[in-house]
């Protein structure tokens, strides 16, 4: 009895130790890594937005090349000149992929994600999830974008596992969908309802 008291007290000790250290984890926003390069693509997302009649206010860049237990979700400020705020995203589970390594497609039914850029439709949700924002794309990496149900929505995987220097593969989650944490999602659903023209986002790999 004595032995089955202790292993009870010991597991919740350690689900205690867990739960804040994810608590600790899930930030919306994070410190932007010193090596992040972004000004020659800062200034071709700026002009590509003009062109497509896009916000000059703002653009999201993911960068998968940086693992997804940091943050590689960036929101660009082109007023301000800098990176606004940065957040968790995960990436498709797809054949392939692995947590360290992603794959991309177009494919329909693929589920990895696709790298190019998006147009983010602030009035265009999931049919199942409504915090959440349909994408299409431009480019002909990313041009089943629409087709695929691509879209920007949040999932509790992301903070779950954000701790970690890989977030884990997981189909449910994400099936090539820029899928963030809950506290990313609130900041990006503000900054996209408030913008007059939907926003530009950019997935992009720079080790390639």
């Amino acid at each position: 009895m004595k032995r089955i008291f202790i292993y009870i007290l010991l597991s919740v000790a350690a689900a205690a130790v867990l739960y804040f250290a994810i608590s600790s984890s899930v930030k919306a926003y994070e410190p932007v890594p010193d090596d992040l390069e972004m000004g020659e693509r800062v200034e071709q997302a700026l002009q590509f937005a003009k062109r497509k009649g896009l916000s000059t206010n703002y653009a999201i860049f993911v960068d998968y090349s940086i693992s997804s237990g940091s943050p590689r979700l960036f929101v660009w400020d082109f007023k301000a000149n800098k990176v606004a705020a940065s957040t968790y995203v995960m990436h498709g589970s797809g054949g392939g992929n692995t947590e360290k390594m992603p794959v991309f497609s177009n494919k329909v039914g693929s589920n990895c994600s696709s790298l190019g850029r998006f147009e983010v439709h602030k009035d265009r949700h999931g049919s199942k999830l409504k915090r959440s924002f349909r994408m299409s794309g431009f480019d002909k990496t990313n041009s089943n974008a629409w087709g695929r149900g691509i879209m920007i929505h949040r999932s509790k995987w992301v903070d779950l596992w954000s701790w970690k220097k890989y977030i884990p593969l997981h189909t449910e989650s994400c099936q090539g969908c820029i899928t963030v944490g809950s506290k990313g999602m609130s900041y990006l659903e503000r900054l996209i309802k408030k913008e007059k023209k939907n926003i530009l986002l950019w997935t992009y790999y720079s080790k390639s």
